[in-house]
């Protein structure tokens, strides 16, 4: 009997409780609480998470569920999930200063462990934290807050006319840019971050306007058109950008820059060799 009922559950024949009330309780799980202590911290009736978790309360009110998800210690994209699950809507609001420095403190082992460039970036592709290998390519290391959509596109950080393949580049990465806002949903604050770039950064408006604003994006295909960028005194390094979201809080990502030919490759191994001899 109990291995039919296993087998059961674990095909999804007999579903239990409902998609929020299931994700509820696999976060309390994750951060080792029982029902009772959250009842207690959300300040709720004893057996109340239970009934939720269960599904023999459909529709907690908003301001509950986020006492729920206080007491569990959710992040950003956590809370997201499960106030969608149970139908409400979720603004993308810019992270908080506590916001960014969480992401800062959780990103430094994989920050100091990359053998390549890599840096931090939140939703509104601010700067937030880098590793060795940044000022080595964009040469400072003063850049906390900047966006990088300035300082890619901005002659005036002199990144832009480093750009070995702005033709090719600058496309892939409003595509990248237009896929993201897709995502975002039309926040004020970041049609304002458009509009700013549109007004103050020519280079900017020109690549916007050329490509397509009426084209779904599956995917950012940011890793299809490599960065040339001149490194003086070095010869041209080629790099594939990827980006890695947060899984607790997809406000934020890593971007790390590939090596994508051999010379690349090389230069960067030549990178990690002074980094462990200083």
């Amino acid at each position: 009997m109990s291995l039919t009922l296993e087998s059961n559950s674990v095909a999804g024949i007999k579903a239990v409780g409902t998609p929020g009330g299931n994700r509820l309780r696999t976060l309390r799980e994750n951060a080792d609480k029982t029902q009772l202590e959250v009842e207690l911290e959300a300040s709720l009736g004893i057996g109340y998470l239970q009934r939720v978790e269960s599904g023999k309360v459909g529709q907690p009110e908003h301001e509950t569920l986020d006492r729920i998800l206080a007491a569990l210690g959710a992040r950003y994209t956590e809370r997201r999930d499960v106030l969608e699950l149970f139908g409400y809507v979720v603004d993308t609001p810019l992270p908080t200063d506590a916001d960014i420095q969480w992401a800062v403190d959780a990103c430094q082992a994989e920050l100091h462990d990359a053998v390549f460039p890599a840096y931090v970036l939140d939703c509104a592709h601010r700067l937030l934290a880098w590793n060795h290998f940044f000022p080595k390519l964009f040469m400072r290391d003063d850049a906390r807050f900047v966006s990088m959509l300035n300082l890619i596109f901005d002659p005036t950080y002199g990144v832009t006319p480093r750009i070995g393949n702005p033709d090719e580049f600058f496309p892939s990465q409003i595509r990248a840019l237009r896929h993201q806002m897709q995502v975002i949903r039309g926040e004020r604050w970041s049609e304002a971050l458009i509009n700013d770039l549109l007004l103050g950064c020519p280079t900017f408006a020109t690549y916007w306007r050329a490509v397509a604003a009426d084209q779904k994006y599956a995917l950012p295909a940011r890793p299809l058109v490599a960065l040339e960028l001149s490194v003086p005194p070095l010869d041209l390094l080629r790099f594939r950008l990827t980006s890695e979201a947060f899984a607790q809080d997809r406000r934020f990502r890593v971007i790390y820059y590939l090596p994508a030919d051999p010379h690349t490759m090389q230069q960067c191994a030549i990178w990690v060799a002074s980094r462990t001899n200083s």
